[in-house]
């Protein structure tokens, strides 16, 4: 008998599969037809059962006959599973890192090799976490546990191969038919649904090739820092309603335990803080949204991209990602303890190493979904859907539009005046071309501006002076930071080295604040 021990997911071609499987899923919810899909697949295709599945899923599997416990995850990673093994020998498994904390044999201890690689990236890349022990499954990876024996292995490889025949206008095509595709898939008929919109061409093409309702724009009362307006237009043209969901100041920060509580791990994704905080807004109104992730990593959609040949002309090459702020020297010079073996640098070489194959463009690329688009995007999408209860489902996450990525020569996403190329070509068809050619802005946050505000001020103060602070911060060194953010004088003597990094003060602090905050709330018990 097949036991399903842990399940998450959305399923795209459950029609396909069930036929194929020849089980009767007619009449069941949509999570009791996936659930009996999942089953089946396993009984049907084993370890290779994650290669039929078009959808994101994490899930463990327990066969009682053969006392073998399987956990598998989506190609892409867009859900999660986690694993833990216990002094005594067993094995503990659960979507969610908390659920572990109630199950017998599970210690609560802090991986504090892993605090440093926070510190630089602002997310834990990788298939290791903050909690010592605790680990998620690879994207399209799996893992047996049979005997007390614990083997990994893989169903799916990230690879590329690109297709140098194709003209742009047949690679749009192959978007325009693969978008159709997906958003037919992505919902059941009878499934009302809204989309997040703003005024890039990502979200601005879901909208105008679905049937979305309502275009959603997290926005902010200074509108220097809101993309509402462009939105607003774009939701205009396309006939459908609009609405922008205001964050305030006090939005923001009154959600960070909550927003740290829900994500499990810590993430100084002040982006995704809005998002979270604009999603509990939005799912008083609706229950299903649609979001743009994907579009980015897969079609070259960030400005660093432009500095590939440059990052490639150095001997043994090392990209870092799209979000690397501090280095060792920087790390070192806040934390009290550094641990030279697990440097960021030989983490992120050793992820590139097998993508050095690949031109300069897809070698980033190839990096990014290994690491940031796994580790911080999708798992951002997850874990806010768990905390605001919004199921959001991503429209270009769907395998078919990743092939089309993963085949598509480098010239098709990023081109002499603009990225994205082949996808704006492809929006360019159903939306007006401003839209579709508009500067990609990165989702602005005011941030900085925020935390010189009063309360954060003090909050902040606070937290740099707390006991967590001074069992893992060199005290005077992160309050002199906080001193230079402020443009007060340091209270204490200190070499001058922050107008190098003027530009990065806030997000030193804000990332310096959440690790804090976090350990409070998982370790410390300090609820606000």
């Amino acid at each position: 008998m097949i036991e399903l021990r842990a399940y998450s997911g959305l399923i795209r071609n459950h029609v396909e599969l069930a036929r194929e499987l020849g089980i009767d899923v007619s009449g069941l919810t949509r999570r009791e037809r996936e659930e009996k899909i999942v089953v089946s697949a396993w009984r049907a295709w084993g370890d290779d059962m994650g290669s039929h599945i078009n959808g994101q899923f994490g899930l463990a599997l327990y066969d009682t006959e053969s006392d073998d416990l399987f956990c598998t995850r989506d190609p892409l990673g867009a859900e999660l599973v986690f694993y833990y093994g216990t002094e005594d020998g067993r094995l503990l498994v659960s979507t969610n890192i908390t659920d572990l904390f109630e199950q017998e044999g599970f210690k609560r201890e802090l991986n504090r090799e892993l605090v440093q690689f926070f510190m630089g990236f602002t997310y834990v890349p990788g298939e290791e976490t903050l909690f010592k022990g605790v680990y998620k499954v690879a994207p399209g990876g799996f893992v047996h546990f049979r005997n007390r024996l614990l083997t990994l292995g893989r169903y799916w490889e990230l690879s590329f191969e690109p297709d140098k025949k194709k003209t742009l206008d047949q690679w749009a095509d192959e978007i325009s038919n693969a978008m159709d595709a997906s958003l037919r898939d992505i919902c059941d008929e009878d499934v009302a649904v809204d989309s997040f919109l703003s005024g890039g061409v990502d979200s601005s093409y879901i909208v105008a090739k679905s049937k979305a309702k309502r275009g959603i724009c997290a926005a902010y009362e200074d509108q220097a820092t809101s993309e509402e307006e462009d939105a607003r237009a774009t939701a205009a043209y396309l006939g459908r309603d609009f609405e922008g969901v205001v964050i305030s100041p006090e939005d923001y920060f009154s959600c960070i335990d909550e927003f740290l509580l829900a994500y499990e791990q810590p993430s100084a994704d002040v982006a995704g803080l809005t998002l979270y905080a604009a999603c509990k807004k939005i799912a008083q109104t609706t229950s299903v949204c649609f979001s743009g992730e994907g579009a980015d990593e897969f079609f070259a959609g960030y400005g660093v991209y432009k500095n590939k040949a440059k990052l490639r002309m150095r001997p043994n090459p090392v990209y870092f990602g799209t979000t690397y702020i501090m280095n060792d020297s920087e790390q070192k010079r806040y934390l009290k303890t550094f641990y030279e073996n697990r440097s960021a640098q030989s983490f992120m070489r050793r992820i590139g190493e097998k993508a050095l194959k690949y031109d300069p463009l897809t070698w980033m690329l190839y990096i990014d979904l290994r690491t940031y688009f796994e580790g911080s995007i999708l798992f951002n999408s997850t874990r806010i859907a768990k905390g605001t209860g919004l199921d959001i489902r991503m429209p270009y996450c769907d395998l078919r539009i990743f092939d089309i990525a993963r085949r598509m020569p480098s010239k098709y996403k990023l081109g002499k005046d603009y990225n994205k190329v082949a996808l704006r070509a492809a929006a360019a068809r159903v939306l007006p071309e401003e839209v579709a050619y508009r500067k990609k802005l990165g989702f602005p946050v005011p941030v900085s501006k925020w935390l010189r505000e009063d309360g954060a001020r003090t909050e902040l103060r606070r937290a740099f002076g707390s006991e967590a602070a001074a069992e893992f911060f060199n005290v005077d060194e992160i309050n002199a930071l906080l001193d230079a953010f402020y443009g007060e004088k340091p209270r204490v003597n200190h070499p001058v080295w922050f107008p190098r990094h003027k530009a990065l003060l806030w997000r030193h602090v804000w990332t310096i604040y959440i690790f804090i905050r976090w350990y409070e709330l998982f370790f410390l018990n300090k609820r606000a």
